[in-house]
C-alpha cells in the first residue's frame, strides 16, 4: 500500500510541476525592442503593417519576431540578416515609394511610403 502511496505522489507532484509551469509563459527577452509608432515588425512570415507612411527624414525599425531570419531589402536599403527579436532601422530622407523584399522569402513584401 506504501509503495502505491508513493508512486501516486511522484505522479501528482509532477502534474502539478507540468501544470504549474506550464502557464508561466516565456519572459520577455531583455534584448527586445518595443515597437513605436514607425516600426514594422516581421512575424509570420509577413511584415505588420505591410505598408507604412513616413515623413521625409524619419526612421523605420523593422523588428523580427520570426524563429527565422529575414531581411527588409529595397533597392537603396538593407537590413541584413535579422535573427528572432533583432532589430534594424533606416532613415529615409528623400520623398517617394520604397518597395522592398526578404532576401530569402522574396514572397514577403512591404512598402515605405516618405511624403
Amino acid at each position: 500500500m506504501k509503495k502505491h502511496f508513493l508512486k501516486f505522489m511522484g505522479v501528482l507532484i509532477m502534474l502539478l510541476l507540468v501544470f504549474g509551469l506550464s502557464g508561466c509563459g516565456p519572459a520577455e527577452e531583455e534584448n527586445a525592442v518595443p515597437p513605436d509608432e514607425n516600426t514594422v515588425i516581421i512575424e509570420d512570415y509577413k511584415y505588420q503593417p505591410s505598408e507604412i507612411t513616413i515623413q521625409s527624414g524619419e526612421t523605420v525599425t523593422w523588428i523580427n519576431r520570426d524563429s527565422v531570419r529575414h531581411t527588409a531589402t529595397g533597392d537603396s536599403f538593407d537590413t541584413g540578416l535579422l535573427g528572432k527579436e533583432e532589430a534594424s532601422s533606416i532613415t529615409f530622407e528623400e520623398a517617394g515609394t520604397f518597395d522592398y523584399i526578404c532576401t530569402p522569402h522574396p514572397y514577403m513584401e512591404g512598402s515605405v511610403i516618405v511624403e
